[in-house]
């Protein structure tokens, strides 16, 4: 089995782990904690990325998936860092720019590779059409990692950012 091959089949899998519910993909917010859980509820606000050229991302998420800039602050240390808030609807990304930064590991830009390491993989938006989607980026310059990879429930590919970092569209069907 080539390598290709058994990567495709590890997010087939993975995939279908994750979304083996035939109910909505959304899951609904409930107002109260649960009784047997934490006593305040929680809900998704922003995910962080370190870029190396903070007004590159800035403009690069906002030409290719929409986002705008809520605002860009200074940290003057502890690491020093400019940094900016960007949004897209209900989802906010927090990129940071450290003075000082090491690059990211080459292993880290292959999402397959990535997946032996533990910690955060990548970021995935959900879309209405995964192929839709793929062919506007692909159109724009943005490099396809893996996919499209499609199973019963659902359809992803994954992409590059203008940093190499990786991210996944997700269409649920």
């Amino acid at each position: 089995m080539t390598r290709a091959t058994a990567t495709t089949r590890l997010f087939t899998a993975l995939a279908a782990l994750a979304f083996t519910s035939a109910a909505t993909p959304t899951m609904a917010q409930d107002d109260a904690a649960p009784a047997d859980g934490p006593g305040f509820t929680i809900g998704a606000h922003h995910v962080g990325i370190s870029v190396p050229d903070l007004d590159a991302s800035i403009a690069w998420y906002g030409e290719m998936l929409g986002f705008e800039l809520v605002r860009k602050m200074y940290k003057p240390e502890d690491p020093e860092m400019n940094f900016a808030l960007i949004t897209n609807g209900a989802f906010n990304i927090e990129l940071f720019e450290v003075v000082e930064d090491r690059e990211m590991p080459e292993y880290r830009f292959d999402p397959t590779a990535d997946l032996y390491v533990n910690g955060v993989k990548h970021l995935a938006f959900e879309v209405d059409d995964a192929e839709a989607a793929t062919a506007e980026l692909v159109a724009k310059g943005v490099t396809v990692l893996l996919g499209p990879v499609v199973t019963e429930r659902t359809t992803y590919v994954f992409f590059a950012d203008n940093s190499g970092i990786p991210f996944e569209l997700i269409e649920f069907k």
